[in-house]
């Protein structure tokens, strides 16, 4: 088969879930016999204009595509931000030439919706894997301004308040202008491109209403939408954008685990962070929660991430754990040490603030007998379940995640209980066959919809 894998970023320079994970997917069907091509934006927020051009690369073995694009520069930098004119033509005339035999989406992020459009006019078999929760939120996360979650079932101006939380321009509107007016103001300016591009409303000033009917709308194109968790299947569902989502578990790359060789042998309890460093992930909380236990030469916490990704955060995480000797904030590090970091830590925490979906780094983690601590929420608390393969707590609660922490250390048979709980991880080749059941009966039939298929049909 001739697949097309598109997506928002891809690596060296991004090394998020959604990256890491159309990374799996292309190698193991180049290592099928495949033929492989992955699309993707890159650079995004740098360029002289908002359309940079067009580069070609192989990249560990994968043919990559990139779209180089610069959304502040765009006309109406908002609109581009979930629907890219330029970037629909340019896939509408690649699509004429090169026709592959399915298309498969795993985000839309940065290049639009459009790319669901451009397939279907191609009449090409088209996937979409539902990575986060996008198609429901701007930001993504279903996390509001303020910090509280958010069911998806918003009217636009409650969307558009929640983008505009933290501008400036916003808030001396509301100052001002009636309840009654603000909504009338800020549809407006998103209206106009010369406004909507100035600061405090860039980003954020968008046309909400039209975003949401055009997500109903091109959530009917694919010819199947894909979930890897239930949870994210029932907020579209709850939502009203689709009824069609069907869930197939992650399969996970486990090339990197052959190089794993057990534990290393430490007399402490390591206590270990790997992911984003972002405030929505709450290690701010870990790192509050692990200095609460008094366990001085009882327990270790390593923070694994990029630190300089969102530098007030990392500036704030460095004063928080003021040269703690039991703490050591570790910085990134390559896919090919995964085992090595994996080795160092007795079990995990992922203490995130918003739902997430179906988190790699859990999987990874069980992979290698590492059982997780986890936020009660969303896909985390589907992948972990309490006191079988990990511990549970509740979102942004440090006394309680300090709790679950301090059981490691004095429940004595507790670790060893975790890691007797963690069956085995999916592989990626598992979900690749699943994967090419699906686009083989979509070849043989176009125009076939799946509306429900069981995981365990696909076994």
């Amino acid at each position: 088969m001739n697949i097309l894998l598109i997506t928002h970023f891809f690596p060296p320079k991004h090394n998020a879930g959604t990256e890491n994970y159309t990374l799996g997917l292309a190698q193991a069907f180049l290592a099928k016999g495949h033929a492989v091509h992955v699309l993707c934006a890159e650079d995004w927020a740098s360029g002289e204009g908002y359309w940079n051009g067009v580069t070609e690369e192989v990249y560990l073995g994968v043919p990559v595509i990139r779209i180089h694009l610069n959304w502040t520069k765009a006309d109406n930098p908002n609109h581009v931000l979930f629907e890219s004119l330029p970037v629909e033509q340019w896939l509408d005339q690649y699509l004429q030439v090169n026709r592959p035999d399915v298309i498969h989406v795993t985000s839309t992020y940065s290049l639009g919706v459009g790319v669901l459009r451009s397939a279907q006019r191609a009449q090409i078999p088209l996937v979409l894997t539902l990575m986060d929760f996008w198609f429901l939120c701007p930001r993504t996360s279903l996390l509001r301004g303020d910090g509280e979650l958010c069911d998806g079932r918003t009217t636009p101006w409650e969307c558009q308040e929640c983008l505009l939380a933290s501008s400036r321009l916003y808030h001396r509107t509301k100052s001002v202008l009636s309840s009654q007016l603000q909504p009338v103001l800020w549809y407006s300016i998103s209206q106009v491109p010369l406004l909507a591009r100035r600061r405090g409303a860039r980003g954020m000033a968008i046309d909400v209403n039209y975003r949401k009917a055009e997500m109903r709308k091109e959530l009917q194109l694919p010819n199947v939408i894909i979930s890897h968790s239930a949870f994210v299947q029932k907020m579209i569902a709850q939502a009203g954008l689709s009824q069609r989502v069907i869930q197939i578990s992650n399969g996970l790359d486990l090339d990197w685990a052959a190089n794993y060789q057990g534990k290393s042998s430490s007399p402490l309890i390591r206590f270990g962070y790997m992911g984003q460093i972002t405030k929505i992930k709450g290690v701010h909380l870990l790192i509050q929660a692990f200095q609460q236990l008094q366990a001085a030469g009882r327990a270790h916490l390593d923070v694994w991430g990029d630190f300089e990704r969102e530098p007030a955060y990392g500036k704030e995480l460095r004063e928080l754990v003021d040269n703690d000797p039991a703490i050591t904030l570790c910085g990134r590090f390559q896919r090919s040490q995964l085992a090595a970091v994996l080795a160092d830590i007795d079990i995990l925490i992922v203490p995130s603030m918003w739902y997430e979906n179906a988190p790699l780094v859990i999987l990874e983690a069980f992979a290698t007998q590492t059982p997780v601590i986890a936020t009660d929420l969303g896909g985390m608390a589907e992948a972990v379940q309490h006191e079988v393969n990990g511990l549970l707590f509740k979102r942004g609660d440090v006394a309680d995640l300090n709790k679950q922490l301090a059981r490691i250390l004095h429940e004595p048979n507790l670790l060893t209980k975790l890691k007797e709980g963690i069956q085995t991880v999916k592989s990626v080749e598992q979900e690749i066959f699943q994967l090419e059941t699906i686009y083989t009966d979509l070849i043989a039939d176009p125009k076939r919809i799946i509306v429900g298929a069981p995981e365990a049909s696909f076994a």
